[in-house]
């Protein structure tokens, strides 16, 4: 009889448990669902929900969640897409590049790349980049870094096998990797990829490790020739002004040269005519001044003096 009791009054407190229980369990269940609902956009993020695999919201501006709490329905429902347009991302291309700078025998693992003049490069690339259009990027897909890698890849080839080894290996290098960034960035937009990229570095271009010293020696060479070419630069800049100078000089000292003769010549000529003028007037007495003047001149140039003697006939040469 007694346990009689005791049964039933375990069964009324059982009975009072489960109606307890009951809503407790809802709420907790409701809460439950209301967490699994509401996601968070972080500072440098935005978000886009597909419903079905469509986009929800009627415009643009209904369609982009802002950093902060939002509501969704379970994923089965709606699929929430998170956008970092707030970051710069990198992505590593290594297609065409093996570790140890050694030819792989497999190419589907590491491959080369072949240049126009028909030489073997390795190439490895880091590329930046950023969400520029988020609705693009979450209807494409979210899988940039594929996307990326694949594009950077095969413009890559194409653009080495239009130049020599000679020319990527020294001075092409930046402007290769610009290509690369132009060409690879036409093709994202072409398939509305969303994605812009902000900058192409090739952090290793590289020959194969067996023809390294080879290459090598090229690269040598043409840091001897541009060497070469600076000093001779310079040897012209620092010779050609005192060259110039001189030849400026020479040529003013040669048109004062010509001045002065051509001054005396024209004094000859005026002193000729003068004296022409007056041979005409008297022969015999101009051709004796003249004989007088220019043997007497000669006379003291030699340094002789010419006296007269009263004692004798005609004059007396006194020599030095």
């Amino acid at each position: 009889m007694q346990e009689d009791k005791w049964e039933h009054k375990l069964s009324k407190v059982f009975d009072g448990s489960v109606k307890f229980l009951k809503p407790l369990l809802a709420a907790v269940c409701l809460v439950s669902l209301l967490f699994s609902c509401t996601y968070k956009v972080e500072s440098d993020e935005i978000a886009v929900v597909l419903r079905f695999g469509r986009l929800t919201g009627e415009n643009p501006a209904d369609r982009i969640k802002r950093p902060g709490l939002h509501f969704a329905f379970p994923h089965v429902i709606d699929e929430v897409v998170k956008i970092p347009v707030g970051k710069v991302r990198q992505v590593t291309v290594a297609t065409h590049y093996a570790k140890g700078n050694a030819i792989d025998i497999d190419v589907n693992r590491n491959g080369y790349l072949i240049t126009g003049d028909n030489n073997i490069l390795l190439v490895e690339a880091a590329v930046k980049y950023r969400i520029g259009d988020p609705l693009a990027y979450a209807l494409y897909h979210g899988d940039a870094a594929r996307v990326i890698d694949g594009t950077v890849s095969g413009v890559l080839q194409r653009q080495v096998s239009r130049l020599d080894v000679d020319a990527l290996l020294t001075t092409g290098k930046v402007q290769l990797a610009e290509d690369v960034r132009r060409g690879a960035q036409t093709l994202l937009d072409a398939v509305k990829s969303g994605v812009i990229l902000t900058n192409v570095e090739l952090t290793a271009l590289t020959p194969p490790e067996e023809v390294m010293s080879d290459f090598n020696a090229v690269i040598a060479a043409a840091a001897q020739k541009e060497t070469s070419i600076q000093q001779a630069n310079g040897y012209r800049v620092n010779t050609l002004p005192t060259a110039q100078s001189k030849a400026q000089q020479l040529v003013e000292n040669a048109k004062s040269r010509q001045n002065e003769a051509l001054a005396g010549a024209w004094t000859d000529i005026a002193a000729f005519d003068g004296l022409y003028a007056r041979y005409a007037q008297n022969p015999d007495v101009v051709t004796e001044g003249v004989f007088r003047s220019r043997v007497g001149a000669l006379l003291s140039r030699m340094r002789v003096v010419v006296r007269g003697n009263e004692d004798e006939i005609g004059p007396r040469l006194l020599l030095p």
